[in-house]
């Protein structure tokens, strides 16, 4: 799918995002940062295998918000300056770029 593929291309930026991170917050906010992002991709590539559309749709709502805490978490990178505002600002066109494939796959989801 797509929106799996662009999932992991935005992953492996926020990777090279999480490397600048100072040694104090590798392990507390990348921590966090790392584990939202293992999660939503999860959720999406077990989506993508899900023939029941009732639990497809509860896996992309749950997708759905670990995506939003992700970009929570980056933004609060951003503004605590471990994230360089150009580094979050395209990590910002990725994940809008995920969120309204999710978005779309989700309306399909509900109307078939």
């Amino acid at each position: 799918m797509k929106v799996v593929q662009k999932y992991v291309d935005m992953a492996k930026y926020v990777y090279v995002v999480l490397r600048n991170f100072p040694k104090s917050e590798k392990y507390t906010m990348a921590g966090d940062i790392r584990a939202a992002l293992w999660e939503a991709g999860s959720l999406l590539n077990r989506a993508s295998d899900v023939p029941n559309r009732t639990r497809k749709m509860a896996i992309l709502e749950k997708a759905d918000e670990r995506l939003a805490d992700l970009r929570f978490l980056v933004r609060m990178g951003m503004e605590m300056e471990f994230v360089p505002f150009a580094k979050y600002e395209n990590f910002s066109k990725m994940v809008a770029e995920v969120g309204r494939m999710l978005g779309g796959w989700l309306k399909t989801t509900r109307s078939s």
